[in-house]
């Protein structure tokens, strides 16, 4: 397979609108990497220049260190797999997996080995002689990205794939193209929307936000280590709560004040809050790092109003209406919650997270921080 560099990759459109701003991605042999993001963000902007179905503004773009900016798509040794399939309607299973391998004057006898080594490790053996119309959504994706691998590319592109799918198939479909990345030992880029998808099949995520890459690590590290409001936000179902709270000395102790309730923060915490004393910072707590609590405790639990219940068998989201927000908390369904009563949530201080209200950064990160996030007045284009 591959190595694949991203050099300071811009893309810039006319009128001077940058869909992609300075990206730098190193990604390494066999390693499967997910590009996600909200629409808009350039996730889809940035495959499509790393495939060459887009001209890259600036930056380089190597493939196993040879610059590729300039090598047309069919010459750069990758296979795509749309969203939409991109199937011919006229061919039959068998032609669609085998045409590009035509047009490349493959001989015969290899065509029809990779077609048939392809559908046995999709198990389509069986779907080879109908064409699409007769397949469901699930096995036209496997047609798909069986097309790809009769190239034996040296990296895979996949962009957004699971999409037009329903739930269970798309829940399926992830298990069953993450099986298929251990099995090929290949090098895959993948781009979704869906933070879900990136955290189950990445080995590595690279969060965009409007053309600008705001944090690249594995999938626990972005979820138990995010480094602004953003990525905190985005990783995670359902996602980070956010309060503005105000920092508070009482004697040795720090506490963030919400307003209908404040929350002693750890010794740790304390360290790297005393500079906010008097200021605002936003206070994150994930739903799943909440507890129920029968009575409230002054400096413990967040306070307020059930506004919602949502019973989902193995747990109950509660949302909670506090004073300048709400809080959503993932609560044993043996506990019997009622709308419109009060409700009492001890939150894990040991997950909790703090940011700065200007810079949206973590505070009291150990690592290094990536730059600021885009502010939303500094939208970009495309997705």
């Amino acid at each position: 397979m591959a190595t694949v560099q991203l050099k300071h990759i811009c893309k810039v459109y006319e009128g001077g609108v940058k869909a992609v701003n300075d990206v730098n991605i190193d990604i390494k042999d066999q390693e499967f990497v997910v590009l996600v993001g909200p629409s808009g963000c350039g996730k889809s902007t940035t495959l499509r220049m790393i495939a060459g179905l887009e001209d890259i503004s600036s930056g380089e773009l190597l493939i196993d260190g040879k610059v590729v900016n300039e090598v047309p798509p069919k010459d750069r040794d990758i296979a795509m797999v749309f969203q939409n399939y991109a199937l011919y309607p006229h061919m039959t299973v068998y032609d669609n997996m085998a045409f590009g391998l035509k047009i490349r004057k493959f001989p015969k006898e290899d065509i029809d080995q990779r077609v048939k080594e392809a559908a046995k490790i999709l198990e389509i053996e069986e779907l080879l002689d109908r064409k699409p119309k007769a397949l469901s959504g699930g096995q036209r994706q496997r047609v798909a990205v069986g097309r790809a691998i009769v190239r034996k590319p040296k990296v895979f592109l996949f962009d957004e794939p699971l999409s037009n799918l329903d739930a269970k198939l798309r829940v399926q479909m992830r298990a069953e193209i993450s099986s298929l990345h251990t099995r090929l030992k290949a090098t895959m880029i993948y781009v979704t929307h869906d933070q879900v998808e990136a955290l189950t099949m990445a080995d590595k995520i690279v969060v965009m936000k409007f053309g600008v890459i705001q944090q690249i690590g594995g999938p626990l590290e972005l979820y138990n280590e995010p480094q602004n409001k953003f990525v905190a936000g985005f990783i995670g179902s359902p996602p980070m709560n956010f309060l503005e709270t105000k920092v508070e000395k009482k004697g040795d102790d720090v506490y963030v004040n919400e307003g209908s309730f404040s929350l002693k923060v750890l010794p740790e915490q304390a360290q790297f809050l005393t500079p906010y004393v008097g200021k605002s910072v936003v206070f994150g707590i994930r739903p799943e790092d909440v507890t129920f609590s029968k009575d409230p405790q002054d400096g413990v639990t967040i306070n307020g109003h059930v506004s919602v219940v949502e019973p989902l068998g193995a747990e109950t989201h509660v949302y909670v209406a506090t004073s300048k927000g709400q809080v959503i908390g993932r609560i044993d369904p043996k506990h019997t919650i009622a709308v419109d009563t009060k409700i009492s949530l001890i939150p894990d201080m040991n997950k909790a997270k703090f940011f700065d209200t200007d810079t949206e950064l973590v505070i009291g990160s150990k690592k290094p921080l990536m730059a600021p996030s885009v502010k939303q007045g500094d939208k970009k284009e495309d997705n």
